[in-house]
């Protein structure tokens, strides 16, 4: 009767053992799911970034797409274009060399 009661004993450590090295050790330990839970924050602060970019862009086609004046403003200062009557002058940057 004693053996018996080693016997499942030592079968109970061994399965005790074997679990506790797959909680702390394993595929899915506690260290696994920390760095998850880090992955996650990261990934959620870089999508609420791009949702407010894309909030900023949602404003400014509805702008485009209702105002008259912002296409005018686009058609100037990106496509540089101007009225018949009006003259278009560009400045250029020019680096400046310190001569000292």
């Amino acid at each position: 009767m004693n053996r018996i009661f080693n016997l499942i004993t030592f079968f109970l450590i061994i399965i005790c053992l074997t679990l506790l090295n797959a909680l702390f050790l394993g595929e899915h330990s506690y260290k696994q799911k920390k760095i998850l839970q880090e992955q996650n924050n990261i990934q959620n602060i870089k999508n609420n970034e791009l949702k407010n970019q894309n909030d900023i862009l949602s404003f400014e086609i509805q702008n485009a797409q209702n105002s008259d004046e912002h296409i005018e403003n686009f058609a100037r200062e990106k496509l540089g274009l101007s009225y018949p009557e009006e003259e278009y002058i560009v400045f250029k940057d020019q680096e400046r060399e310190d001569n000292d």
